[in-house]
């Protein structure tokens, strides 16, 4: 994959001496299925971007249990592990399986996002995306009963059933392993799990 053209192409970035900057500096990299790209409570040094893959973000709750709170699987989308850059990650980030990133210091993005507006827009558009799904998230929560919520994920994350264990999808939801085979029991035998997944 060429640099310049993934900065030009999946990210719409125009100004040249920005791109040059991020190219000197950028690194592609592959990671196996399960690497830890972050670890919930330590300072992250580099700015990732998944460009091929599934990554997953969890935490521990108080009980020590593993709760998913979020997947990346769109190329370009940002593996952050915070919501303000050069933060303690709140979450810990996992290879689901093997993926291609992009990784930038976090140092390099800090000093470029305080002399290009571009970038820091591309920043802000990050920032409202994040936003825009953690409130679905959260309305699906709480408004959804399993099944809606089940659902709506198949809607919201196509392909993902394919390619995440139920416990991590479970998880993420808010149900047990048992409910949401139980949900997914029911809708194949009333033929329309393929259907439903298939949306």
């Amino acid at each position: 994959m060429d640099l310049p053209e993934i900065y030009r192409g999946l990210f719409g970035l125009t100004d040249q001496s920005l791109i040059q900057r991020l190219t000197e500096r950028g690194e592609l990299r592959s990671v196996k299925k399960g690497h830890l790209l972050y670890r919930e409570g330590e300072r992250p040094t580099k700015l990732t971007f998944l460009l091929q893959g599934l990554l997953r973000g969890y935490f521990l709750d108080a009980g020590g249990r593993d709760i998913t709170d979020c997947f990346a699987f769109e190329p370009g989308a940002p593996a952050t592990a915070c919501i303000a850059l050069g933060e303690p990650a709140t979450i810990s980030i996992e290879a689901l399986t093997d993926s291609l990133v992009l990784e930038l210091p976090m140092s390099l993005v800090l000093e470029l996002m305080e002399e290009h507006i571009e970038l820091y827009r591309l920043y802000s558009g990050f920032l409202l995306d994040a936003l825009r799904r953690h409130w679905e998230v959260k309305a699906a929560m709480y408004q959804y009963d399993a099944m809606e919520r089940y659902r709506w994920f198949m809607q919201a994350y196509p392909n993902l059933c394919s390619h995440v264990s139920g416990k991590h999808i479970a998880s993420f939801l808010g149900m047990t392993q048992v409910t949401l085979s139980r949900l997914r029991r029911t809708l194949r035998e009333a033929g329309q799990l393929q259907a439903a997944e298939e949306e």
